[in-house]
């Protein structure tokens, strides 16, 4: 049987759960990824265009797949493979980024955004 310091317990880990999920769940899903190599914007992709593009530097390729609205670095032939095994982003801010290439893909939104409103 339940005492009442563990339903009580159980309560406050669901209030603070909760509310953390449905955050989660609605995030907005971004528009567009930028590519950077070596820091500079490189091509502007969109999440509602499935396609494939491979990006070289003097460090090596990625190639980059856009697949049902989610992006991802398929393929790389840089040591470690963390760009590759990041997997699939889409929402917001999202970045995948492959160190030894110097390459990076970020998750933005397609509509303009502001940080301050002043009347």
């Amino acid at each position: 049987m339940m005492k009442k310091n563990d339903i009580i317990l159980i309560g406050i880990i669901l209030i603070i759960f909760i509310p953390l999920v449905i955050i989660f769940l609605n995030l907005p899903k971004g528009g567009k990824v930028l590519v950077k190599s070596e820091g500079t914007i490189i091509d502007t992709l969109y999440l509602n265009v499935d396609g494939t593009y491979r990006y070289e530097n003097k460090y090596g390729y990625n190639i980059v797949e856009i697949k049902n609205g989610e992006v991802r670095v398929n393929e790389a032939d840089c040591p470690n493979k963390d760009c590759v095994n990041k997997g699939y982003v889409k929402r917001n801010n999202e970045t995948i980024v492959c160190l030894p290439h110097k390459f990076e893909i970020t998750v933005v939104s397609d509509k303009e955004e502001y940080d301050v409103y002043v009347w």
